[in-house]
């Protein structure tokens, strides 16, 4: 009997057919394939708790495949080993690493503290301004649960402990000069005792249940729980464990995660196909909260372009949207880095760090685009990326993104990193339209973009001429990943053009791309 890992243990409770797959069949399971960026973050989360050992400087670091690791641990525990990294652990069922354990003298028990690469904060950067940061209650629960299952295992095999905490990034520490290490500094270090003591006896019971359930010889079967949710949290074996869903169903109606009740009525009506989606009372918008603006009847206008296959276009509404932009138009795209550590002095945890943009300038609509663009390797950029982003968008005109949440987040960012330019970012965060909002609120809806308003997803269908496919770097993720491996210096030296090159030919698209959709939309207005 294979004995069940914490990582196990936290997926089986958010589907266990998937973790039986992932267990059983893992030739199946190794077919979902795993990207770069999402190896890149594992290699992150490395980083970040070698670096939270920093806390810990007289550490002893058990090798956790090394042979004789469980009998290392318990001879470092019965020696009062004052902090041990990695230590192991196992039941005849149960199999568990503790990130830190630090002998507490008082106490005569160890401490046991689990390392995260979250932030101390909603990972969501591009909250609305003035807002409180939310609290992510399910991220928080599944951590606990983290510490619970270590607990049951290192309590099972002998050993008392005494506090339980978390480590975590503070979002909110600043870098300057060389990074601080004091707690509550870089890292904020949660006391989670109380809450693992009240969680402790349910996990018990959870693990029990998962290794008798993981235990089966037999397929679980289908559906799996992910059945009833949106198509971006299925499991990574959901089309394995459910072969009879279609590659787009009603898991992929716009915003249907926020509808689970009407996405388990359909599922229980055995409705799978958008087609088959009937048009009745629960599609209707539901009445704004005061102060609200009314919602946009976006799974309705979904599901009627997809029986019709073809487009819905409001042309009173996308004219007046075309009509308020000002030439010159400045077609603006921003390539950036989310590092956890911050590498620089001024930078926070998580801050992206903005290496990369493409502009496409039109002066007016009979002419064409001029393009400019800049691509920095070495060093903190945000001075030079500012210098050559002044040099080319003026003082009037609309600035155009895609999706220009993310966009304006890096301008007021970099208005604050920049005294010298701050002027400069807030009038183009005060001039910037965004040119998804023709999809997102409803002015042209499509078929093809089955419900979606990705640059990725809308560009194929208007502008098929035009690929990501064909480039080396054919997203944002890959842009990404190559910029990290360039600085970690893990790419040669003489490969490093071809991917730099690669990564201006993606950037360029991206921008390029905005021009030709908002032709497009253009000619829509003019050819009726």
């Amino acid at each position: 009997m294979s004995l069940l890992t914490k990582t196990d243990f936290i997926l089986y409770r958010e589907c266990p057919n998937n973790v039986w797959v992932k267990r059983h069949k893992p030739d199946e399971y190794a077919k979902f394939e795993v990207s770069e960026f999402e190896q890149s973050l594992a290699v992150m989360g490395n980083e970040v708790e070698e670096l939270a050992r920093g806390m810990f400087p007289t550490g002893y670091l058990v090798e956790r495949r090394s042979e004789g690791a469980r009998e290392l641990t318990k001879k470092l525990i019965d020696e009062r080993t004052p902090v041990i990294f990695q230590a192991v652990f196992a039941t005849e069922k149960y199999f568990a690493a503790a990130d830190v354990l630090q002998w507490n003298e008082l106490a005569q028990k160890y401490d046991i503290y689990e390392i995260k690469m979250s932030s101390t904060e909603e990972d969501d950067e591009d909250e609305e301004e003035g807002k409180p940061k939310r609290v992510n209650k399910k991220r928080e629960l599944q951590y606990e649960y983290d510490l619970a299952f270590q607990t049951n295992v290192i309590e099972g095999c002998g050993i008392q402990l005494n506090k339980k905490y978390l480590v975590r990034l503070n979002r909110q520490y600043v870098r300057i000069g060389e990074l601080n290490f004091t707690p509550g500094q870089l890292f904020i270090v949660e006391d989670k005792t109380e809450a693992i003591g009240r969680l402790s006896p349910t996990a018990a019971i959870e693990m029990s249940q998962a290794q008798t359930y993981l235990s089966a010889t037999k397929m679980p079967a289908a559906p799996c729980p992910c059945y009833y949710k949106g198509r971006s949290s299925h499991c990574t074996a959901f089309s394995y464990i459910n072969p009879h869903v279609p590659t787009y169903s009603v898991h992929d109606l716009n915003r249907i995660g926020n509808s689970k009740r009407y996405l388990k009525e359909l599922l229980d009506e055995g409705i799978l196909e958008i087609g088959d989606v009937p048009i009745d009372d629960r599609l209707k918008s539901k009445p704004p909260k005061a102060g609200a603006k009314p919602s946009k009847p976006r799974k309705l206008n979904q599901i009627l372009v997809h029986k019709s296959q073809e487009p819905l276009v409001n042309l009173e509404s996308l004219k007046a949207e075309l009509d308020s932009l000002t030439f010159p138009l400045y077609f603006l795209d921003y390539e950036t880095y989310p590092t956890a550590i911050p590498p620089y002095s001024g930078y926070h945890p998580y801050q992206q760090i903005v290496f990369q943009y493409s502009l496409h300038v039109l002066k007016n609509k009979d002419s064409e685009p001029a393009h400019f663009e800049c691509l920095i390797l070495d060093g903190e950029p945000s001075e030079r990326i500012a210098k050559s982003l002044c040099e080319h968008i003026g003082d009037t005109g609309t600035v155009i993104s895609w999706y220009k949440t993310f966009e304006n987040s890096r301008n007021k960012e970099l208005a604050d990193f920049l005294p010298s330019h701050k002027d400069f970012f807030l009038n183009v965060v005060s001039r910037t339209y965004d040119l998804m909002d023709i999809v997102e609120n409803q002015h042209y809806v499509h078929p093809g973009f089955q419900g979606r308003s990705s640059i990725k997803k809308v560009l194929p269908v208007l502008a098929p001429h035009l690929s990501y496919k064909v480039l080396g770097v054919q997203s944002g993720t890959d842009a990404i990943e190559a910029y990290r491996k360039i600085i970690k210096g893990e790419i040669k030296e003489d490969a490093i053009k071809e991917k730099e090159s690669e990564m201006l030919e993606y950037c360029k698209l991206d921008t390029y791309a905005m021009y030709v959709l908002w032709r497009f939309f253009s000619n829509v207005i003019k050819e009726t």
